[in-house]
């Protein structure tokens, strides 16, 4: 029993040694993206800062996607949290303005980007949560049964159920800004990621 007690406690100081020195090295610094406006003006949009591991070394964010509006005015950067589980994937979403500002978007650990075609509305599509932003970073939320594809027109967000198979699915067709149900309509298979589907 003691063996095994000193055995434990020297296990713990050495994983305390190792975290502590780990944590004694200076971060790495948060990784940048270039976006070039239509104006051509180039804007540097920082991910978060690192933080400490609870096991060693830092958690990073790194470049994950880009979508710019149709007409080039507003590009929005999305940087994926460097996690060992999927489940602890988690995103952020920043908006880069005519005028190169750059504003963080609210509530936007989501998995697609899809501009509307005017380029007045932004949408995510998590896992069961709809957002759409407006290009001042207001938010509207629909709670879905699940977000597999996102398209959009002028009028409605088209959403598509995740489907892992070939299978038909229903849409889902929610009015833009309001996100209120404006039907469904069937297709023969589940769309891919960037297909265009809505109608």
């Amino acid at each position: 029993m003691q063996i095994t007690n000193a055995f434990h406690m020297l296990l713990g100081a050495l994983t305390l040694t190792t975290f502590a020195g780990a944590q004694g090295d200076s971060p790495p610094a948060p990784q940048t993206y270039t976006v070039t406006l239509r104006s051509g003006t180039k804007v540097e949009v920082t991910a978060p800062a690192s933080t400490p591991h609870p096991d060693s070394g830092w958690i990073t964010w790194q470049f994950e996607r880009k979508a710019a509006s149709a007409d080039g005015r507003f590009v929005a950067v999305m940087f994926l949290k460097d996690a060992v589980f999927a489940k602890d994937n988690v995103t952020v979403v920043y908006l880069v303005k005519p005028g190169g500002q750059i504003l963080a978007l609210p509530e936007s650990d989501v998995n697609t980007l899809n501009w509307t075609p005017n380029g007045q509305y932004l949408l995510g599509g998590g896992v069961n949560t709809l957002r759409l932003w407006n290009t001042n970073g207001k938010l509207r939320t629909r709670v879905l049964d699940s977000i597999g594809a996102l398209d959009t027109t002028g009028l409605f967000a088209c959403v598509s159920p995740l489907s892992f198979d070939e299978a038909a699915v229903t849409v889902q067709r929610l009015l833009v800004p309001y996100l209120q149900p404006a039907g469904t309509f069937p297709l023969p298979k589940a769309p891919t990621e960037e297909e265009r589907f809505c109608r």
